[in-house]
């Protein structure tokens, strides 16, 4: 991948990641009744705003910066990396718009998730990555889904249009441990793992995660790798702000 293009693999990676405020806290999680979601028993985190400050790491992309990461409801999804003291990139994602601003290069990228689609083979609606990012369990059509128990895990299969969507479900805690993404039609394969669960708002909660994109080229494929570690992470119900503009000069890719 070259220099001019890695920025919007990255941002493209967390697409296919003030007030009253709770706080995480590296303690064991108490107790909590799960939920019954499609016969699949599960503990999901719910938030108005949600805020995370952490590190973000990618040998394959050469990508190491500070992360934070800003999200309400729904609504926006907002991410800002920082490299060598200076924002490098910024990312701005609602329910029909994808923004990415690439401050290396004076170049930004704006479209819609069908020319996410078209450009990048990037399959991916605003609720489906919003639910990735945070670590929950995300139901579908329970007449298209196969649920089945593996040990301490449910395993639940589900297939949409042309994805294939596997999820893991660790019943020890009753969270996400693991979700894997196949394009069946272009044979791309995503996966990503929750790992470290901490205590937030007396959920258990992952602090760290690692995507995995693999992409055929040719007789090979491509694999891009992604690690997340947050170091702090709250959510409140008092407003976060989720700046975002592009600068006259930059090129649109």
């Amino acid at each position: 991948m070259n220099s001019k293009s890695y920025i919007y693999a990255f941002g493209l990676s967390l697409l296919v990641l003030v007030g009253c405020q709770k706080k995480a806290v590296p303690v064991a999680s108490g107790t909590v009744a799960p939920e019954n979601i499609n016969k699949v028993s599960v503990v999901n985190t719910d938030y108005t705003y949600f805020s995370a400050k952490g590190r973000v790491q990618s040998e394959s992309s050469k990508i190491s910066a500070n992360l934070t990461l800003r999200m309400k409801k729904n609504e926006v999804i907002w991410a800002s990396v920082q490299a060598l003291g200076f924002e490098a990139a910024r990312l701005k994602v609602t329910p029909d718009s994808v923004y990415v601003v690439n401050r290396l290069k004076d170049e930004f990228f704006a479209g819609s998730y069908d020319m996410l689609r078209q450009r990048y083979n990037v399959d991916v609606d605003f609720n489906t990555l919003q639910e990735i990012l945070i670590g929950n369990f995300v139901p579908s059509d329970s007449k298209r889904e196969k649920l089945a128990q593996e040990g301490p895990v449910q395993h639940l299969r589900t297939l949409r249009t042309n994805l294939q969507i596997d999820q893991f479900v660790d019943t020890t805690r009753y969270k996400l441990k693991r979700t894997e993404v196949r394009n069946l039609q272009t044979k791309d394969f995503m996966t990503v793992d929750y790992q470290d669960f901490e205590d937030l708002n007396g959920k258990p909660f992952a602090m760290a995660l690692l995507l995995s994109i693999q992409q055929p080229e040719g007789n090979a494929s491509k694999t891009t790798v992604v690690a997340v570690k947050h170091r702090q992470v709250s959510t409140s119900e008092t407003s976060l702000d989720f700046p975002f503009s592009v600068p006259s000069n930059y090129e649109r890719k």
